[in-house]
């Protein structure tokens, strides 16, 4: 590891850590090169609000919302073997869908699904969608079938709208490769890659068929009703096997950060990781995977508000960077006017945070496990101190993106 990073970063989170009711409770972050080599993997705080446990790097999260990178590869996966296609309906391969198109001109492809422009939204984004889920009795992540069922909000391609469509993309690649989504992910994305600790499934999912459980770093949540105080808290997605109606493609996976940058560090090489030599993409797919997908009428709606509709679960979230556009693998933010510098980063709702930066070489993951998403504290450390470390890092000859 590269010391200098390591000392300086690890200094950050063990101040942001320093006091877990007031501060954040626990965090785990993972900094990687180009070569695939870690140059910091650490952890500060405790396991949860409550515990004496301290927080260990190798503790798993509840990944949430940074699944939805890992279907968009296996779904590229397929478009590369021509079994499934972008700009064909979707509903040749999930006739389901159908239902969700009735009244609607335009059929919904999976490009629609993988740039969130298919009209689906989440509830916890959505005040109409969260009335749809209160008259059913649905949470927001309950594993039910019923829960990507909403109608859509908008005529498929005319808006960008955060939500549940990389869930259906997730249909879509086990409904063409015939295996259910974690066993794809782990043979055709985790294995490669040299990944072991990352499932969908909670109970057998890791190796073994062990489960999460006693790897996985509790949940809490900051409560500004009692002036930011944090408190434990449990999961909110479905733990049950026997419950799970649906694997989330974009909310499912527990995962370790460590493991997750081996991902992103394939992505750095046009999708080939340097230590395995395995490729989980050809290079056009993964070159593919960054380039701009929104118009200048659709890229308009990423400066929109996005509201905190369930506020246990998210606060009002602006996304930041100016310019920007959204790619199949997340938020493009380009730090400069002339768009000739940019970073591509996502998020899990439990205040988890990822960017990739080619320029730089470099692949980062930060991991919390607290509610709601968009914590200032989570967030602004991140993107500020740790991001400028790096940065500092990188000056100094320290990564590189040759």
């Amino acid at each position: 590891m590269s010391s200098n990073l390591a000392e300086t970063v690890q200094a950050k989170l063990q101040d942001a850590c320093s006091d877990p009711t007031t501060k954040i409770p626990g965090l785990i972050l993972a900094i990687a090169d180009k070569q695939g080599k870690l140059l910091t993997h650490s952890a500060a705080g405790i396991r949860q609000v409550g515990s004496q446990e301290k927080m260990d790097e190798d503790m798993l999260c509840w990944m949430a919302s940074c699944t939805k990178l890992i279907t968009v590869i296996a779904a590229l996966q397929l478009v590369e073997q021509g079994k499934l296609q972008l700009q064909s309906p979707i509903h040749d391969v999930l006739p389901e869908i159908k239902e969700l198109e009735k009244g609607y001109k335009t059929p919904i492809t999976l490009h629609h699904l993988i740039t969130h422009t298919a009209g689906m939204s989440y509830p916890f984004f959505n005040h109409d969608t969260k009335k749809w889920f209160e008259e059913r009795g649905l949470t927001s992540f309950g594993c039910k079938k019923a829960s990507i069922m909403g109608p859509l909000n908008a005529e498929p391609g005319s808006r960008w709208e955060y939500g549940c469509a990389i869930d259906w993309a997730g249909l879509a690649v086990e409904k063409v490769s015939g295996m259910d989504l974690d066993a794809y992910f782990k043979k055709h994305i985790f294995e490669p890659l040299g990944i072991k600790n990352m499932t969908l499934k909670p109970q057998s999912g890791l190796p073994g068929n062990k489960p999460v459980g006693p790897h996985l770093a509790g949940m809490n949540f900051r409560d500004e009703s009692k002036g930011g105080k944090v408190v434990a808290q449990p999961h909110v997605i479905e733990e049950d096997e026997s419950k799970i109606e649906i694997l989330y493609g974009g909310a499912g996976a527990y995962g370790n950060a460590a493991e997750y940058v081996q991902i992103l560090v394939a992505l750095l090489n046009d999708g080939k990781h340097p230590k395995t030599g395995n490729a989980i993409l050809k290079p056009e797919s993964a070159q593919l995977l960054f380039k701009d997908q929104l118009d200048d009428k659709l890229v308009k709606d990423l400066y929109r508000l996005i509201p905190g509709a369930i506020p246990e679960l998210s606060n009002d979230v602006d996304m930041p960077g100016d310019p920007k556009n959204w790619t199949y693998g997340g938020l493009k933010m380009y730090t400069s006017a002339a768009k000739d510098h940019y970073l591509v980063w996502w998020a899990g709702i439990a205040n988890h945070y990822w960017f990739i930066n080619h320029e730089m070489g470099i692949a980062a993951m930060i991991q919390a496990q607290v509610f709601p998403f968009n914590d200032p504290q989570i967030g602004g450390l991140f993107f500020g101190d740790i991001s400028n470390a790096i940065q500092q890092h990188v000056m100094g000859g320290g990564a590189s993106s040759a």
